[in-house]
């Protein structure tokens, strides 16, 4: 059994996790629209993260360039959109609190890697009074085997309705 364990179990245990770091140019014509309206899950400028896309790159029909830069190290990721919107998550899986563009609501994040996949979870008020009901958003972002291609693949959840889309990005 031990031999087993060290002939399987350790390629699981030199795998690195995904590393998400680079410039990433949105494929318009693979990603499907934002849900809108953008500013539900976006977090003010400089903000700790505000989980999920959002309307994030947006930019559709106007022909230019979306990038968005992430700068991951072992512990955190920084995403920077092309509105130079900034938004930083902490990679151990634990919820913390983080303002929301209109600075009333707060909304609860968490962001983990799990395997190959980054996974960040935000649940915060929506319906214009904090505390109505809640919108729940999760993200799961994967890369292809060669590291060239980004999906990220959105759901958002509330009382009446839950959306799902991807978002595609090949590296610059």
């Amino acid at each position: 059994m031990l031999l087993g364990m060290g002939l399987f179990g350790l390629p699981l245990f030199s795998m690195a996790a995904a590393n998400f770091s680079g410039s990433w140019v949105q494929d318009i014509a693979k990603s499907d629209r934002v849900p809108e309206p953008v500013w539900l899950t976006r977090a003010p400028a400089g903000g700790r993260g505000g989980g999920g896309r959002g309307g994030g790159p947006g930019g559709r029909g106007n022909g230019a360039e979306v990038l968005m830069i992430v700068q991951q190290d072992t512990n955190s990721l920084q995403v920077t959109d092309p509105q130079g919107t900034i938004r930083k998550y902490t990679l151990d899986g634990k919820p913390y609190t983080s303002g929301t563009e209109t600075g009333i609501e707060k909304a609860a994040v968490t962001a983990n890697l799990r395997g190959d996949a980054l996974v960040i979870g935000t649940t915060r008020p929506y319906g214009g009074m904090p505390g109505n009901v809640t919108l729940q958003v999760k993200e799961v972002w994967s890369l292809s085997p060669d590291g060239k291609t980004l999906t990220i693949t959105t759901t958002h959840t509330s009382p009446a309705v839950e959306k799902n889309f991807k978002q595609v990005f090949n590296r610059k």
